[in-house]
């Protein structure tokens, strides 16, 4: 993956022709930024690229405000201006893998707001789903791996990726954070 530093969203070039396919990871640095046209700007600038493009956000303050509209906007991380480098590089990589990252204790936050705003919202998927893949979708958004999801269960990695397949199936998604959307909006976590 080929990277490239820019102080602000305005100034991000094109990408070029040969390198549509090649997915980009975007670091932005929210030490100075403008909320007021943030969202609209991430959302401009993720729909104009052909490749799968990955935002991740560092230097933030907590805020319960900003972490929901970082998640709503499909933020794949968020980093804080405390976290040490080693925890920064692991979030990273986890990112480049198709997982989120965020603190536990934000996506709990914010899976509890989300059950508290939509507990009159039914999907039909929810009924396909077994009693373990929403034990296993439940860990998905609250931030958990694989390998901490067969530790959780004590079952193999080869059945939570089994599990995770047909969760994705049933509800119709591609990816943790897809999951973990829809997640917070139709499934009531005890």
């Amino acid at each position: 993956m080929k990277g490239t530093c820019f102080p602000n969203l305005e100034s991000i070039t094109p990408i070029d022709e040969n390198e549509s396919a090649i997915p980009q990871l975007l670091i932005l640095d929210c030490k100075n930024i403008d909320v007021r046209n943030f969202w609209t700007d991430i959302r401009a600038w993720n729909f104009s690229s052909p490749c799968p493009r990955f935002f991740v956000l560092c230097n933030a303050e907590p805020d319960s405000r900003f972490e929901k509209n970082s998640l709503d906007n499909g933020i794949q991380g968020i980093f804080y201006n405390n976290d040490p480098l080693k925890l920064i590089c692991k979030g990273i990589c986890a990112v480049l893998n198709g997982d989120i990252w965020y603190s536990r204790k934000t996506l709990k936050k914010l899976l509890m707001e989300k059950r508290s705003s939509s507990n009159s919202l039914i999907h039909p998927a929810v009924s396909r789903l077994t009693g373990r893949e929403k034990q296993v979708l439940s860990c998905i958004a609250s931030g958990y791996t694989s390998k901490a999801i067969a530790d959780e269960f004590n079952i193999s990695m080869h059945t939570v990726k089994t599990h995770i397949y047909n969760i994705y199936r049933k509800i119709n998604a591609t990816n943790r954070l897809q999951a973990t959307l829809w997640a917070t909006k139709y499934l009531k976590f005890s």
